[in-house]
């Protein structure tokens, strides 16, 4: 239903940025209403980790382990590879503090620091604590809008925290039975309850394709079907990314896979609002890049899931080779940088080598650790390639025997000793935290040895497109050449980020959207003549 009142401003998508600037605005005294693509709120975000990376929070200087503004700066300069300006990094930085503390105020969500280095611990600036998590959210007085917000179907209602460490079965079906929500699941669930207790209203099942100009700002958006939904501010796009367009994919980002991970909805509607009113954009060929994987007959909304791979990637006795059987990454890398390496070219050859990829591993693997959805304990389904040789595994699945043969005896040699000479696998924290810590020397290496051998097809996959539309420290869209398009806002995977083409740790997605989602919804509401109060 369309809504009768005029809103103050009109939030396009409900993933957290979405929902973070709508929380934002609310708090400040506007009248909002949030509109939703999809069936259910929560966007990717719904589905995701639901972690947060945010320097300088308060968590960790309640850990007596306080951040530092100047090493943080160094740290994002060297991740961003100097794409993007210093003005914007420390404009970012100044407003992160601030993203946790309005979580506790705002919201009944509590968090707990993750204990895990930045992706690159060796880079100066680098620290551990900078992200956190959101403790399981009982969603009881959510009610009926329980089925209204998107869950996964890839995870349970665990923290990553509990997930290492293992969880009592029967505290797991506890939560299930109450609708307990953790991890990404848990982080929306909690900002839908503090928008709806703010007064925030829904509309799911509506597509904005259009925005409303009068007297030069924007004051409204249109639907699909041709219906105005006026606003008194503006419009804020929150409608993440185009990982899911054809068209924009094929003019922006690298010839490869590009298997989204997200469900199937993002396609750019946003992104296509902004350019038609002249807006500049940034990153255009940049994504939260990850190694992904399908399972035969997964589906996200009628259409094929994509789920990515990060740790059976980097557990020992598993390598990822191209089809000349050559392993080309450290695959206990970050997903994001282990992703762009699939993008490689190579100029003799002239062609992109490692978009046909394989995660290989033998039996000792596939009887110790699950991988995918396939527990260590259940027979291998007809997707795992298999075979008694590592010549017959290659032949079937069209690697280079004589080059897989080759690469498994020179790591195998290696890896006995827990080393990696090629890649240094497992030589980081990073690394090590994704290992088996009940494996020695190296909890990232062993050999494989034991048939028979498998191969599991590995796809180019995002979590979804991260260029978009240019905003300034408000989070207002502006034009390249500088000036702001009036009442249009934007926030999310709809604009250009502060990460560039870089990946600061794990959470290095929502937290700078949520950040940035804060302060353009407090200037939203500052725009409607609103007074910010908290």
């Amino acid at each position: 239903m369309l809504p009768e009142a005029t809103p103050d401003l009109v939030v396009v998508g409900s993933g957290a940025a979405g929902l973070m600037a709508a929380l934002s605005a609310a708090v400040a005294g506007a009248k909002v209403l949030i509109l939703e693509r999809s069936p259910l709120i929560g966007g990717t975000s719904a589905i995701s980790g639901g972690q947060i990376w945010s320097p300088l929070n308060a968590l960790m200087e309640r850990a007596g382990a306080a951040d530092d503004r100047d090493e943080a700066l160094d740290y994002l300069s060297r991740v961003t590879l100097g794409a993007v300006g210093e003005e914007r990094l420390s404009h970012y930085l100044d407003a992160s503090p601030a993203l946790l503390e309005c979580l506790e105020a705002w919201t009944e969500l509590r968090f707990f620091q993750i204990e895990r280095p930045d992706y690159h611990p060796d880079f100066l600036g680098a620290r551990d604590g900078r992200a956190f998590e959101p403790l399981p959210y009982d969603t009881t007085r959510l009610g009926e809008w329980r089925s209204r917000i998107r869950t996964s179907p890839l995870r349970g209602p665990a923290t990553s925290r509990e997930l290492r460490a293992g969880l009592n079965p029967d505290l797991l079906a506890e939560r299930r039975a109450r609708d307990v929500r953790t991890q990404g699941a848990g982080l929306v669930a909690g900002l839908v309850q503090a928008c709806l207790d703010r007064g925030v209203a829904f509309e799911s099942d509506i597509r904005i394709t259009d925005l409303m100009l009068e007297g030069g700002a924007v004051r409204g958006c249109r639907t699909s079907e041709g219906h105005t939904i006026r606003s008194h501010s503006g419009v804020m796009l929150a409608s993440g990314g185009f990982e899911w367009s054809d068209a924009l994919k094929d003019a922006f980002l690298a010839p490869a896979d590009r298997a989204p991970t997200s469900p199937p909805w993002n396609e750019g509607d946003g992104l296509l609002m902004g350019l038609r009113l002249g807006a500049g954009v940034a990153h255009m060929t940049e994504a939260w890049w990850t190694a992904a994987v399908q399972v035969p007959g997964e589906q996200w909304d009628g259409r094929p899931m994509t789920r990515n791979i990060v740790r059976e990637l980097a557990l020992p006795g598993s390598i990822l080779v191209n089809d000349a059987g050559q392993r080309f990454v450290n695959e206990a890398s970050s997903y994001h940088d282990l992703g762009k390496t699939f993008q490689h070219f190579d100029p003799g050859g002239y062609r992109h080598p490692n978009q046909a990829a394989w995660l290989i591993f033998d039996a000792r693997f596939k009887r110790r650790y699950q991988i995918v959805n396939v527990a260590a304990a259940a027979p291998a389904p007809d997707w795992f390639r298999q075979a008694d040789t590592l010549a017959e595994l290659a032949a079937n699945v069209g690697i280079a025997p004589g080059g897989l043969e080759s690469t498994i005896r020179r790591f195998n040699a290696a890896a006995r000793d827990g080393q990696d000479p090629e890649f240094r696998r497992g030589a980081d924290r990073h690394g090590l935290a994704y290992g088996d810590p009940e494996h020695g020397p190296n909890p990232c290496l062993a050999p494989l040895t034991e048939p028979p051998f498998f191969a599991i097809p590995i796809l180019h996959g995002n979590n979804g497109t991260k260029g978009g539309l240019t905003t300034d420290g408000q989070g207002r869209v502006v034009r390249f050449d500088g000036s702001v398009i009036a009442g249009l806002y934007a926030c999310g995977n709809v604009a250009a980020g502060p990460m560039g083409p870089g990946y600061p740790g794990t959470g290095g997605s929502l937290g700078p959207a949520m950040t940035e989602a804060v302060v353009a919804g407090r200037a939203a509401a500052t725009a409607a003549g609103m007074k910010a109060h908290a």
